[in-house]
């Protein structure tokens, strides 16, 4: 009998959908329909995956070990753009600084990109272990869709958890390096921007709404302003928020509805599942976490996938270095999987 590594790297050659995942209790969890497929979003057992800007699907809960690759068809090509690169980063940069700066303009755009690292021979499972040992206080997984292909995120910012009337979400925007002491005045003001936009969203369905005290969240790497809130509302109309929630002005910009309209007039990247959402829901607990920290594995490569929070006083080199430090993450992870001399930028 193959091993589940194996068996769930061979998935990941076929046209099917599934989600392995680790809890906060260290436990690897499998999850994949019986069928291969997805399933409408709802407050039932399984795992929710949302593309950015899409509303989520759900993987029921049916198998709970990787079944034999062989019974579903062979995966279909997904288009690959090419990555980012520094002109057009440079070109996107200066037309998100228009927007930022015109009077009445917008005060924050999140702008994403991309890059490559060549692996040759990558195992999907193998870099999920790696993340796994890597980041211990992200929450890992490893996802596929047949839309979307096979994506690996080890991310630190949750969106919604909670049961009952008691629910807890996060704004987290603020990053640097790992270097301790004061933050910038740019981060502190990201910062708030996103804690307001989240905290009026909430503020639309209940008038229970408590940011508690913004602390330093280290994330690897790198480091976040992380401001946790909690709220109460009734479980049944946590749908109609996960209609409003996301994105969060922390993948988006602020305010949130002109942001998102400037990044669908002027698209950064093709974002797929990067900046949506995703994760576990049991016995009507959902965990969801935003897609940060991640790749999708493509034949002879891994793309990674970063964004940053522009003000209207950003500077561009910075901001670049920010997403290259993100995606440090995941390149170091590519590296830990590749197979040996495989491994380049």
């Amino acid at each position: 009998m193959q091993k589940r590594g194996e068996k769930i790297d061979a998935l990941t050659q076929r046209r099917c959908a599934f989600a392995l995942y680790r809890t906060a209790a260290g436990a690897d969890v499998f999850c994949m329909q019986a069928d291969g497929g997805m399933s409408p979003a709802g407050m039932g057992d399984g795992f929710t995956i949302a593309a950015y800007g899409e509303a989520g699907r759900l993987i029921a809960d049916e198998l709970h070990e990787p079944p034999e690759a062989e019974k579903f068809p062979p995966a279909e090509a997904i288009d690959a753009e090419e990555a980012t690169t520094r002109e057009a980063y440079h070109a996107a940069f200066a037309r998100a600084m228009q927007l930022l700066r015109a009077p009445g303009g917008l005060c924050k755009l999140v702008l994403a990109r991309t890059a490559d690292v060549f692996c040759g021979s990558v195992s999907p499972f193998r870099a999920y272990a790696a993340a796994c040992s890597a980041h211990p206080t992200a929450f890992t997984a490893l996802v596929q869709t047949p839309e979307h292909g096979t994506w690996l995120c080890s991310t630190p910012e949750l969106l919604l958890s909670g049961s009952g009337r008691q629910w807890h979400t996060m704004a987290l925007a603020g990053t640097r390096p790992v270097q301790g002491g004061p933050w910038d005045a740019k981060n502190r003001e990201e910062q708030e921007l996103v804690t307001r936009c989240i905290t009026e969203t909430l503020l639309r369905f209940t008038p229970r709404v408590q940011a508690l005290p913004t602390y330093t969240r280290n994330a690897g790497l790198i480091e976040h302003l992380c401001t946790p809130i909690s709220f109460e509302l009734d479980a049944e109309r946590i749908p109609a928020l996960l209609e409003q929630l996301p994105p969060t002005p922390a993948v988006c910009g602020y305010p949130r509805e002109q942001a998102a309209a400037a990044l669908a007039a002027h698209p950064d990247i093709n974002r797929r599942l990067y900046a949506g959402y995703l994760g576990p829901c049991r016995g009507g607990e959902p965990s969801l976490y935003v897609t940060l920290r991640c790749m999708r594995f493509l034949p002879d490569r891994c793309r990674l996938y970063a964004g940053g929070g522009l003000l209207a006083g950003s500077d561009e080199a910075t901001e670049w270095q920010e997403t290259e430090a993100k995606m440090n993450t995941m390149r170091a992870v590519a590296a830990a999987a590749a197979a040996p001399g495989g491994f380049r930028d």
